[in-house]
């Protein structure tokens, strides 16, 4: 490229170059028209074009199921373009969705879906010993409870809190840990980054089979947490498994997908004006929704 170009080096499959410069000059093509205006309803405007055409963009070149190089090079290498003046700079960087144990797994009824609660109550239980939580069980307890109720979970002084069907958010978590917390004088539940096992939101019925977090495999498949941060590389999960005598016989149950699941969130914060904003959205199998506009 010339010198009034600088070059952007990515050591990433061509798929993703595509798909992410495309992205790119969607920005570029609506925010240089509207620079000029910092208000937060024209910004509001041009993220809904940036995502329609980002939509249309990743579903042509990733399509239903990217390889797992791809979504490894995606995971691993957030795109940052910033433009010579330094005016305008934009930062994209995605993340499975489906490298935790959904937090729904509590919810148990009927031998169906034991394997999942047994798996998620395994994990809460190392996490209690681990952070010395005064009673895992009853965290348990309280998230099953909430999570079988038909419409919402009382909390006494606090407001009551809606679940949507094989819905649970951060959020909701958030307040039952909160419930605990004072219920049993325990502190310690906000030590824990919950995110590094759990997932919120939808409700999915296999754990991704080659993404998952290290401190997730260290608990799992009893492997010591230094060993898998050392020598885990993501998207070989199998593989990892294998050299470290893991129990393969679990990673092959349905409790995990075959494979990598072609499912993520993505964020893009941009310059617009004098302020700075960002969209989140989320890309699964082939389709990309769940838009989000922030200020």
């Amino acid at each position: 490229m010339g010198k009034s170009k600088p070059a952007i080096t990515l050591f990433i499959t061509l798929a993703v170059i595509a798909a992410m410069l495309a992205l790119v000059g969607v920005v570029f093509k609506y925010l240089t028209d509207a620079r000029a205006k910092a208000q937060d309803k024209s910004a509001l405007i041009e993220a809904n074009l940036i995502y329609t055409d980002a939509r249309s963009t990743l579903e042509k070149f990733l399509g239903k199921k990217p390889s797992v190089g791809t979504l490894k090079n995606i995971y691993k290498i957030p795109l940052n373009v910033q433009t010579k003046k330094g005016d305008f700079n934009l930062l994209v960087a995605c993340a499975p969705t489906h490298a935790a144990i959904p937090i729904t797994w509590f919810k148990n009824k009927g031998s169906k879906n034991q394997d999942r609660f047994n798996l998620a109550n395994y994990v809460l239980d190392d996490i209690a010993l681990k952070f010395q939580l005064k009673d895992g069980s009853k965290l348990s307890q309280m998230l099953t409870q909430a999570l079988n109720s038909a419409q919402s979970f009382e909390f006494g002084k606090f407001a009551r809190l809606q679940r949507a069907k094989n819905f649970f958010s951060y959020g909701q978590f958030l307040k039952i840990l909160r419930q605990y917390s004072l219920e049993e004088d325990d502190s310690n539940v906000f030590k824990v980054n919950w995110k590094s096992y759990f997932s919120f939101g939808q409700d999915y019925k296999a754990i991704d089979g080659e993404f998952l977090s290290a401190k997730l495999i260290s608990i799992i498949f009893n492997i010591d947490e230094q060993i898998v941060q050392e020598d885990f590389k993501s998207g070989e999960l199998e593989r990892f498994l294998y050299r470290n005598g893991a129990d393969l016989a679990l990673y092959k149950s349905p409790l995990f997908a075959k494979g990598a699941v072609a499912a993520m969130r993505c964020s893009a914060s941009y310059t617009f004006g004098s302020r700075s904003y960002s969209i989140s959205f989320e890309y699964n199998e082939g389709k990309v929704g769940n838009f989000e506009f922030l200020y």
